[in-house]
């Protein structure tokens, strides 16, 4: 049965309501079951149920009784680990990977995997082995992607709150299209795959801030074998998110010197955002890091795929299965293709040349406190154009260039960063703005997110959506 104070309340409140005996646990499940029942079956957000876990659920736990999602890039025991794609077709994970045995040990009861796209490698939730994920505000759009499905589950309120992970913005777009808040983590704050260059860092997308923060504490630290150190931080991020909110020094570019061509209702959502930082007392000035971006993400994209065409032929070693044309996308075959055809002398070009452009971004942030600019160049995608068994990897790059050039900046330099909801355009789709802070400061980040929450809510949208 749905409960409809439910809605109202994030993580965190429902957690105290638990303590306080207001709500049971069952009332909490039986709720977000319910609401997955009636709006999965359109929107396509959860790909596995996982109910039987509800058994398990222990309120006398950090977030005991609270229900989430686990994405299905990420094993979790004995449940199909099927990464949107056929090739994997009948695997079950043998064992939970650290971040779902971490967020267990913390209470919290899975309902499920969330959707992505075949291995995770656009920024659009759309395989065509488990099917497009609608987004919740229209569904003729894309939630962005590859944390799609869990943020398409969080806007329309079938989970409080869901795991993402973001190896080029995948935390952080979907969070965009669909309205929710989503940080991506500084490099070692949270466990990571070694693929990908160690792009990737793992979190979870949410509707509050306060429910970021506290997921984040649970989560952090390295699991064995980490290649980088866990950044200092203190006190917890839900302890840290309450100081005061200095005025900091932004700097804010929206088109990027002209560099790529910028929607004007992307440009309006920045500059509404520039103007509201100026009201709350912060210094907004236009300022750019000066490195090569295009030349950036070329080597980006290089390693990239690299990364990701060992990816897949491990994965599907795995499962006993050979890459080919007819047990992948188009996409995803042909970026196999792609990858074996660079050299050991381009890869480690390719890494140096991001390593020292790393640090020309981060020098810049010796003077400036945070960084905004857009999420993506364009509000979210009609559903389809990122369909990669009609595509080839290069015209999937050929979308990319302009539509998520952006994002992959701070995987690259591994700095934390934002999306916050904070404009909806004139169709009702929300355009989140962008926000990098220096490498290891997510306080900074978490305090400014309350207060922009706190001038400009989010939460009542939500109740549009049904």
């Amino acid at each position: 049965m749905e409960l409809n104070e439910i809605r109202q309340w994030d993580g965190t409140a429902l957690k105290e309501k638990i303590d306080q005996k207001e709500l049971s646990i069952e009332e909490v499940i039986g709720h977000y079951q319910a609401v997955i029942e009636r709006k999965n079956p359109e929107l396509n957000a959860i790909v596995h149920k996982t109910y039987k876990e509800v058994a398990t659920a222990d309120s006398n736990t950090p977030l005991g009784g609270l229900p989430f999602l686990i994405k299905d890039l990420n094993a979790m025991k004995g449940y199909p680990l099927s990464y949107g794609s056929k090739v994997m077709d009948g695997f079950t994970a043998p064992q939970d990977d650290v971040i779902v045995e971490r967020y267990k040990k913390a209470g919290l009861t899975i309902l499920g995997k969330s959707n992505t796209p075949e291995f995770g490698f656009t920024p659009a939730t759309e395989s065509n082995y488990l099917g497009y994920t609608k987004n919740p505000w229209h569904r003729r759009y894309s939630p962005g992607g590859s944390s799609g499905g869990a943020a398409a589950a969080v806007a329309s309120g079938m989970v409080p709150f869901a795991h993402g992970s973001d190896g080029g913005g995948s935390i952080r777009i979907p969070a965009s299209n669909c309205g929710v808040f989503g940080l991506k983590p500084t490099r070692g704050r949270t466990p990571f795959s070694t693929r990908l260059n160690s792009f990737a860092a793992s979190h979870a997308i949410t509707r509050s801030v306060r429910d970021s923060a506290w997921l984040l504490d649970v989560l952090e630290g390295p699991q064995v074998g980490d290649l980088f150190a866990t950044p200092a931080r203190g006190k917890p991020f839900r302890e840290l998110m309450q100081g005061d909110v200095r005025p900091l020094r932004i700097a804010y570019m929206a088109d990027f010197k002209d560099l790529m061509d910028i929607d004007q209702e992307v440009q309006t959502a920045i500059d509404d955002t520039a103007h509201l930082l100026e009201s709350l007392g912060h210094k907004v000035e236009i300022a750019f890091p000066d490195f090569d971006l295009h030349r950036f993400m070329d080597a980006y994209v290089t390693v990239w795929v690299l990364g990701g065409a060992l990816a897949v032929q491990e994965a599907a070693a795995a499962n006993g299965k050979d890459v080919t044309s007819t047990s992948v996308e188009t996409m995803l075959s042909t970026l196999v293709e792609k990858g074996t055809g660079f050299s050991a002398m381009e890869y480690e070009q390719a890494r140096n040349f991001l390593a020292s452009e790393s640090v020309k971004v981060h020098q810049f942030f010796e003077k400036y406190d945070v960084l905004l600019h857009p999420v993506t160049m364009k509000k979210a995608l009609p559903l389809g154009c990122y369909d990669g068994e009609k595509n080839t990897i290069d015209e999937i790059l050929t979308v990319s260039a302009q539509y998520a050039h952006l994002s992959p900046i701070a995987n690259a330099t591994g700095q934390p960063a934002m999306s916050v909801p904070l404009y909806w355009n004139d169709e009702n789709l929300p355009i989140g703005s962008h926000f990098m802070a220096p490498f290891g400061d997510e306080a900074t980040l978490f305090q400014l997110a309350r207060q922009l929450e706190e001038a400009r809510p989010w939460w009542s949208k939500y109740k549009e959506i049904e």
